[in-house]
């Protein structure tokens, strides 16, 4: 009877192969390093590396690295400056807004002078009254005659008839009867806006109602 040689198992023949590939990668790494040592290796008498064939490299010296540190640090502390002034710019209000928010100046009120009109023409007074005093029967009042013309007055007349008013005590004109008053010698000449002031004292009844003028009459 004929016997067959065993088959050799499928593991052994991978362990095989593996060993193979080792050894090749093995000799590549060697012939690799061989190299190396030809190229960077050797006695004193061989060139330096920068000898070598191709490209050269230069190193930047220290003078050069920190120049080019500062070169590098001076922009960036001027990038660091600029925010903070664009928010002082920002922050710093326009005179336009100063003009805007301030407050509006108060008003004053302006006082009206009192305005007599414009002269007459020739002669012509007006008589204003004003009571200094009341008590309970009796006032103290002031008479301002006015030249209201555009004429020098030579004699001015005030008609003091008033109701409720018995006049009795008088200055500064004359008593001509009939509750009418002239002026004195020396207070009846009165040039354009000139005045003469007089005055009288009278019983008035509880209602009396003093008028604010009276009628004038003027002469030359």
């Amino acid at each position: 009877m004929h016997r067959s040689e065993p088959e050799p198992a499928v593991g052994g023949r991978l362990h095989g192969r593996l060993l193979q590939v080792l050894g090749v990668v093995s000799g590549v790494v060697a012939l690799v390093a061989m190299w190396q040592l030809g190229v960077f290796g050797g006695g004193g008498d061989r060139e330096p590396v920068s000898a070598v064939d191709g490209a050269t490299t230069e190193w930047p010296s220290a003078a050069a690295e920190s120049s080019s540190a500062a070169a590098v640090a001076e922009p960036s502390s001027s990038a660091a400056a600029s925010p903070s002034e664009s928010v002082s710019a920002s922050a710093s209000p326009t005179p336009s807004d100063a003009a805007t928010t301030a407050a509006p100046p108060a008003e004053t009120e302006t006082p009206v002078e009192e305005d007599d009109g414009p002269a007459t023409e020739g002669f012509a007074c007006v008589a204003y009254l004003e009571i200094d005093e009341a008590w309970d029967d009796s006032v103290s009042v002031t008479v301002e005659v006015v030249n209201s013309g555009d004429e020098r007055l030579g004699s001015w007349e005030v008609d003091l008839d008033l109701d409720d008013a018995d006049i009795y005590h008088h200055w500064n004109m004359v008593d001509r009867g009939h509750g009418r008053f002239g002026n004195e010698d020396w207070n009846g000449r009165l040039d354009p806006g000139e005045d003469a002031v007089t005055g009288f004292q009278a019983e008035v009844e509880h209602d009396f109602d003093l008028p604010g003028s009276v009628p004038c009459s003027a002469g030359e």
